[in-house]
């Protein structure tokens, strides 16, 4: 009896204990004046410097969505993750770095603000670079005339 609950204690402390954060070195870059049906483009590059990321989403947090500004013509070997808000670009193990190419055409005349923060797409939906106030964004705004 004693056996059985000396491994419960164990398996539960282990089951609960906090995941390791997600970090990463990111850097992006992206097109910040365009005319309609011009070519734009948002370059992500990501080196993981924490554990493996699983289905690393590139999530919008504000109301303009890149991937909805633009007709896409190259998602960077993402898939575009409405649900999220964001593109899904599988999986990132530990030590990676990758690079996302995103290719457009400007389709909406106006100016848009955009900002950019990564996470995990398999629970428990954490953030990379999260911080008490908040996780890292990249943040830029678009002028297209």
């Amino acid at each position: 009896m004693t056996r059985s609950i000396v491994m419960f204690v164990f398996l539960a402390t282990g089951l609960c204990s906090t995941p390791e954060p997600l970090t990463a070195i990111v850097d992006a870059v992206a097109t910040q004046s365009a005319k309609v049906g011009g070519t734009v483009e948002l370059v992500v590059a990501v080196k993981n410097t924490g554990p493996a990321i699983p289905h690393l989403a590139l999530v919008f947090r504000t109301p303009d969505r890149w991937y909805e500004r633009h007709e896409m013509t190259d998602l960077g070997g993402c898939t575009i993750a409405e649900d999220a808000s964001g593109f899904d670009c599988g999986d990132l193990p530990a030590n990676e770095s990758k690079t996302y190419s995103f290719r457009g055409i400007a389709s909406t005349a106006g100016t848009f603000h955009f900002e950019l923060a990564l996470r995990a797409l398999v629970h428990p939906f954490g953030y990379v670079n999260n911080h008490s106030d908040g996780a890292d964004a990249s943040v830029w705004d678009e002028t297209v005339s």
